[in-house]
């Protein structure tokens, strides 16, 4: 097959591993692009580094890189922390006269509500991964017609086992500090789209539930891979000490309350103010400082 177009520079090279032998990405770039995460907590920052797995989820590495490039992620939170995922990428930090974190959560569940709707990522994200504005790479679309993919969306196709993305050897597992894309739950959304997937039969079909993420990613904090076959992990932590002291220092101070909002709201197939998500909200501002590339 012709491989497609949008924004492409493919090179004559097979992934090693995957079932369906795809494309490298623009430029040959290499199978282990990675990445520096930058946590602040308390006034310390936190160095995480990652090494990503372009070799087997292209398109899932490419969109964080350009998300990461956009400086998407800067200066937001981990908004929802759990005991084995901390979650971020949809809240920005603040902590102004206007709009304080800290007042916010002394408020309780409505402070946190209102904050949390007044940082939300959403409608930056869906300006930002517009198919027109050209800086985010299209891989879901809404139909297939005469050979070519037609109308884009701003989500991200899913490259794991349920939603068709086979690994013959290595596929990465559920581990201390791995990386992964997230995406709320859907199970109400029964819509099916078109998945622009390297190496697939053009015009492939996948459900939009399991191609519906956007920005969220979860740091993993604990070792099950209950979830591995449902969400892509594609990164892993290159050494373990840093996040075992950030660790540590959350631990030892960090409470949480739930709180529950309206999530998703500048989704095409829901209607706002229609899917609901309850996060578990630090006390205290954990801050994704930045994001960067370090290696392509």
């Amino acid at each position: 097959m012709a491989f497609k177009k949008i924004g492409r520079v493919i090179c004559a090279v097979a992934l090693t591993g995957t079932v369906l032998a795809a494309p490298m990405l623009a430029a040959c770039n290499t199978d282990h692009p990675e990445a520096k995460i930058t946590v602040e907590f308390e006034g310390i920052s936190y160095v995480l580094q990652y090494k990503m797995y372009r070799n087997m989820y292209p398109q899932t590495v490419q969109h964080f890189i350009e998300l990461a490039d956009n400086g998407f992620y800067n200066d937001t939170i981990i908004h929802n922390y759990q005991s084995s995922y901390w979650y971020g990428g949809g809240y920005g930090y603040s902590e102004t006269d206007e709009l304080s974190y800290l007042e916010a959560y002394a408020e309780g569940k409505e402070g946190l509500l209102d904050y949390l709707d007044a940082v939300s990522k959403e409608k930056e994200y869906s300006v930002l991964a517009d198919p027109a504005a050209g800086k985010i790479t299209p891989s879901v679309y809404l139909d297939y017609q005469n050979g070519e993919y037609v109308n884009p969306l701003n989500t991200l196709i899913g490259e794991f086992s349920t939603n068709q993305h086979k690994i013959e050897n290595g596929a990465l597992k559920g581990s201390y500090g791995a990386l992964r894309m997230f995406y709320s739950a859907k199970n109400d959304a029964k819509d099916y789209v078109r998945l622009d997937k390297y190496g697939s039969a053009d015009g492939v079909m996948g459900e939009y539930r399991y191609n519906s993420t956007t920005s969220l990613f979860s740091i993993q904090v604990g070792s099950s891979t209950s979830s591995d076959s449902s969400y892509c992990i594609f990164a892993t932590l290159k050494n373990t000490d840093t996040l075992n002291s950030l660790r540590d220092a959350l631990n030892s101070t960090v409470s949480t309350t739930d709180t529950s909002l309206y999530v998703d709201n500048y989704d095409h197939f829901l209607d706002a103010n229609s899917n609901e998500a309850t996060y578990r909200v630090p006390n205290k501002p954990i801050i994704v400082k930045s994001v960067e590339i370090t290696k392509y």
